[in-house]
């Protein structure tokens, strides 16, 4: 029986390892194997419910949910983590059960590490309930902002960040680029909008643009769909891809550039969005590839937290068409899309975005030279994409 236990010990730390891999078949045949040799306790069938996410496979996610809660019924993890599964499945009122008992069981809870407090921020926003009792607590951080008038000033958001960190009530977090890390640049998660001189300009052209995607919307309706989704295999071929999101037409995109090459098609139907974007000029034409999309994310999707390719480059969104009860985050920070204006964000820092709304939500998508790279430094980033090497997947 103890070699049993082993080697069930074994295979789950072979999922764990393939799931920080973003490995998802690996994952799930491992996992699957030491809940069938007996790995006690729910985090196994947590950890697997991940594992079926990776695959896309959203019913089985749940039904391992279940299986966590049914071998522990008061782990919070669990529930919480259910309720979140029952919300990307449109289940809306069951995901408040669940959320409502996940956060019960939180005053038996001896340690609440990130994942649960991020499980925790996500549940108290969907229900609408107050910050936690610990964030409320006061601090001492928290007079010392009183007495210096911290948020007075424009640049104040970054200060009250750091006090916040301080006083434990959220965690720092960090670029993490997937192809090409340059050192140095600052770890910011969302860039104040004055460092852009366009971006007033192009935030006083959304009434057209919107007018352009709803055209584009209103031909859909007899013709051919144009918006493809935004992760596809396609064109991947021989490549490792394991994405929940992996050809799903929740998250969706109508390119007028993909990856540096002109939709020309689809550019003759949107041609005052692809001025405003040239309107910006070189700023908008980052190495290694320029993309212009409208992005589509249907209702009750989520994309989930992930990180980008290259800190060399900044990502920008206009909101075109916003139902409401969407919401994005960057690392610690927790904004919504306000109509008119322009997010400009660090994607190598973990990010995800939800739509709890009953329509789809669009905003325009493109990227930006970092404003701290200078010309020369741009030019040679620029040439050593072209030689390929920092450019190739992994």
């Amino acid at each position: 029986m103890e070699d049993q236990m082993q080697k069930a010990r074994a295979e789950a730390a072979a999922g764990m390892q393939a799931l920080q891999a973003q490995d998802g078949r690996a994952a799930n045949a491992a996992l699957t194997r030491a809940t069938e040799m007996g790995w006690p306790g729910p985090d196994v069938w947590v950890a697997l419910s991940f594992a079926k996410s990776l695959l896309g496979d959203m019913d089985a996610r749940l039904a391992a949910l279940e299986k966590a809660l049914e071998v522990e019924p008061a782990s919070v993890r669990a529930r919480l983590h259910y309720g979140q599964a029952l919300l990307g499945a449109n289940r809306r009122a069951e995901a408040e059960v669940a959320f409502r008992k996940g956060l019960a069981g939180l005053s038996g809870l001896a340690v609440r590490n990130r994942e649960i407090e991020q499980l925790v921020d996500a549940a108290r926003e969907f229900l609408g309930e107050d910050a936690t009792p610990r964030e409320l607590a006061e601090h001492p951080v928290d007079a010392f902002a009183r007495d210096h008038d911290v948020g007075s000033g424009e640049d104040d958001d970054l200060f009250r960040q750091s006090l916040n960190i301080l006083a434990g009530r959220i965690q720092p977090f960090t670029s993490k680029p997937t192809r090409f890390y340059y050192p140095g640049l600052p770890n910011r998660q969302f860039y104040p909008l004055r460092d852009f001189s366009w971006t007033e300009n192009l935030a006083a052209k959304t009434p057209a643009i919107r007018a352009e995607l709803q055209a584009l919307l209103d031909r859909q309706a007899s013709e051919a769909n144009r918006f493809a989704p935004y992760v596809e295999a396609s064109g991947r071929e021989g490549q490792a891809v394991s994405h929940p999101l992996l050809d799903n037409p929740d998250w969706s995109a109508f390119y007028l550039i993909k990856q540096g090459e002109r939709q020309e098609d689809n550019i003759s139907l949107c041609p005052q969005t692809m001025a405003a974007i040239d309107d910006i000029g070189e700023d908008a034409r980052p190495a290694p590839a320029q993309s212009v999309l409208f992005s589509l994310l249907k209702p009750g999707a989520s994309i989930p937290p992930h990180h980008g390719q290259f800190n060399t480059r900044l990502i920008c969104h206009l909101p075109i068409i916003l139902p409401g009860q969407c919401g994005f985050r960057v690392g610690n920070e927790t904004r919504e899309w306000k109509d008119g204006e322009v997010f400009i964000f660090d994607d190598t820092i973990e990010h995800e975005a939800w739509n709890r709304s009953d329509s789809p939500r669009y905003v325009l998508i493109f990227e930006v030279w970092r404003p701290e790279l200078n010309e020369r430094q741009r030019h040679l980033i620029s040439s050593l994409y072209q030689m390929g090497g920092a450019a190739k997947p992994r």
